[in-house]
Order: C-alpha cells, then structure tokens, then sequence
C-alpha cells in the first residue's frame, strides 16, 4: 500500500502542502512513470512563487521500491533525489529520501531548505499514514 502511495503525484503534494506547493504546465498522471519530465512552478507555503522546476523521473523500481529522480531549477543546478520504501507487513514501511544537491554558492542554503522540507514531509506522512490506517480496507 505504501508503495503505491509513494507513486502519486498527489501524494507528493500532500507531503508538502503548507510549506511548498506546485502549480503544474500540463495535468500529472496518477503515477509517475520512468522516462517521463514534469515541469511545476514551485509555490513557496503554497502561494509565493518561485521558479519553474522541472522533475525527470530517472527510474521507477517496483521490485526494489524505489524512485530516482533528477531534477532543477532556479538556483538549484542539480537536486538528485531518490525514495526507497521497505515494506515491513501490512501496516508498517521504512521509507527513506537521500537528495544529493548542488547549487554552487548557494548549496549551503538549499541544503539547509532541503533540511527543513524532508523533515516537513515526514511529519506529514506519518500523519498521512495514520489517515491511510484509518480507512476501511478496499477503498484506498
């Protein structure tokens, strides 16, 4: 379950509401998908705009469960970004985000950002698996 959860764009925007929001060019798909690029305007708390950012879905490893991505933007030159989820029984994961950045001068800064975002976004999905838990089986 958590898995596919992962795969969602709508998950990603869940993750992040309140501290970062997306504005996309085109509709996102249910899952994201290997090979494809996603272009989204970033939204700093949701509303201020920032810059165009553009997502390339690397790899999408069902069997491993994971996701590698590439992406930038703006002042971020490079942001490598891949998600593992181990799955440990029916209602417990382990997931993991490791980002490798690269801003030039500003790296310090966008690391310090990205510090705030990833522990942002795990307080979100532990609060997001609570809901998940609650729901009856087979209506996810």
């Amino acid at each position: 379950m958590t898995w596919d959860t992962v795969k969602q764009p709508e998950t990603l925007r869940y993750v992040t509401k309140g501290l970062l929001g997306f504005r996309t060019e085109n509709e996102l798909p249910r899952h994201f998908a290997a090979g494809e690029t996603y272009r989204v305007k970033l939204l700093f708390f949701g509303f201020i705009p920032a810059w165009w950012h553009e997502i390339t879905i690397l790899r999408v490893d069902d069997v491993h469960r994971e996701i590698q991505t590439e992406e930038g933007g703006g002042a971020v030159k490079e942001w490598r970004h891949r998600i593992t989820v181990d799955e440990r029984g029916p209602w417990r994961s382990f997931y993991t985000d490791e980002i490798d950045i690269s801003a030039g001068v500003l790296t310090p800064f966008v690391w310090a950002y990205a510090q705030l975002l990833y522990r942002y976004r795990q307080r979100r999905w532990r609060r997001l698996a609570r809901k998940l838990a609650d729901q009856p089986a087979g209506s996810a």
